[in-house]
């Protein structure tokens, strides 16, 4: 199976799922206005025209309620399944717009500490190696692991910022939940700069087995993320 390159989603569709998975989360609740528009477009360092196209498709899908000369408002505090739902870090004043630069894409045997794939024992998969960034900081790395039966042929213009947006527009596979563990262990020596953290020295680290609705093991990930600018959130709410 060979894949045709996908483009990225455009930046205020990436601003409005970024929002709509910050008040599902409850960052922000039912009735609570949002920063003003100058405020929540510099700390997501887009322009203010893309955050208004991002607002004014949220209030068309009913999720907020626009009060000209007042603001904007949380209506609804739950639609639809954003693709940025399900990451968990966040800069230390909090959420801003997650982005990903791929490093490498490589087809390999299964190391030893990824569990079997996709409901079988894969014995190749694609390794994905990816720095993310909050709203243009660069803030942690990524490998990634899933069954390279799957497709034939991988590169890195084919992956955009979301791997979960990927499966299902490859493989109309949706991940449902995931399991996160959280550690410290240093920092890979595949390290690269910009990261602030150096190859070998101590980062935070979440080892993440996502699974499909079925509950079969898709995809296993490792993450370090430099605790001097993110953490790891996670909030939840009734």
């Amino acid at each position: 199976m060979s894949l045709i390159a996908k483009p990225r989603l455009p930046v205020y569709l990436q601003v409005a799922e970024l929002l709509i998975r910050q008040i599902k989360a409850g960052y922000w609740h039912h009735g609570e206005r949002l920063p003003t528009e100058a405020e929540l477009a510099a700390k997501l360092q887009v322009a203010v025209g893309t955050l208004r196209k991002a607002l004014s498709l949220l209030a068309d899908q009913g999720v907020l309620h626009r009060i000209q000369g007042s603001g904007t408002y949380v209506k609804l505090a739950n639609s639809g399944k954003p693709q940025y739902e399900l990451f968990r870090l966040e800069t230390l004043d909090g959420p801003g717009l997650p982005t990903a630069h791929i490093l490498d894409v490589e087809r390999m045997e299964r190391p030893d500490h990824v569990p079997p794939l996709n409901g079988g024992a894969c014995s190749e998969v694609w390794r994905v190696r990816r720095m993310r960034f909050i709203s243009k900081t660069p803030v942690a790395l990524e490998e990634i692991w899933f069954d390279a039966a799957l497709c034939s042929t991988l590169s890195a213009k084919e992956l955009g910022d979301s791997m979960y947006l990927f499966y299902q527009q490859s493989f109309q596979i949706w991940i449902s939940r995931v399991e996160d563990r959280l550690s410290a262990k240093p920092m890979p020596n595949w390290s690269p700069p910009p990261l602030g953290l150096q190859a070998n020295s101590l980062a935070g680290f979440i080892e993440r087995t996502s699974f499909t609705a079925a509950g079969a093991v898709f995809e296993f990930s490792n993450t370090w993320f430099d605790p001097a600018v993110c953490r790891y959130t996670a909030r939840w709410s009734q």
